[in-house]
C-alpha cells in the first residue's frame, strides 16, 4: 500500500486507539497521520438547555484535555515516520470526520466501529458515527472491530 495522507478519528477508547496504531502500521513513511478529536457538540448543547453546565466553558475545559491526551498518543511515534498531526473541532462527530477528511483532502480513513457510546443510549438514538461515515465519504474508509 502507498497511503501517505490518513485521517484518524480518536475518541480514547481502546477501540480508537487501536485504530491509531493500525493507521500508523500502514501509512507511507513520507505521509501524513490526522488525529482527529470531536467535542460533540448535540451532547453539550442538551446538557446546557438542560442547566446541566455552562456550554462554552465546558468547551474550552474539553477542548485542553482532548489536545493534551492527542498530543500524548502522538508524542508514543516521537521521532519516527510519518509526521503525526492532532486536531480538535467541535461539532457533531461523524459530519466533522466528513468535513475534515474533505477540506484536507485525506486519501483514507481509518476509524473504529466501537467507540466511547457503544451500547449506550445515545449509540442506538443516533446510529454509529462509524456507519455514518462508510456511508458518506468520498475516500476509503476502514473501519475496525474493537480488539
Amino acid at each position: 500500500m502507498n497511503i501517505k495522507d490518513v485521517l484518524v478519528p480518536v475518541d480514547f477508547s481502546p477501540a480508537s486507539l487501536n485504530a491509531v496504531d493500525f493507521a500508523h502500521s500502514i501509512i507511507n513513511p513520507d505521509g501524513e497521520m490526522c488525529l482527529l478529536h470531536v467535542i460533540d457538540s448535540d451532547f453539550i448543547r442538551q446538557l446546557s438547555e438542560e442547566g446541566l453546565l455552562d456550554a462554552e466553558t465546558t468547551i474550552e475545559k474539553m477542548r485542553v484535555t482532548a489536545e493534551e491526551k492527542l498530543a500524548e498518543i502522538a508524542k508514543k511515534f516521537d521521532g519516527g515516520q510519518p509526521q503525526i498531526d492532532t486536531m480538535v473541532v467541535v461539532g457533531l462527530p461523524f459530519a466533522e470526520i466528513l468535513r475534515v477528511a474533505n477540506d484536507l483532502f485525506f486519501e483514507m480513513i481509518v476509524l473504529s466501529i466501537r467507540g466511547k457510546h457503544h451500547g449506550s443510549i445515545e449509540g442506538l438514538l443516533f446510529g454509529s458515527t462509524a456507519e455514518k461515515v462508510l456511508r458518506a465519504a468520498r475516500v476509503p474508509v476502514i473501519c475496525l472491530p474493537m480488539g
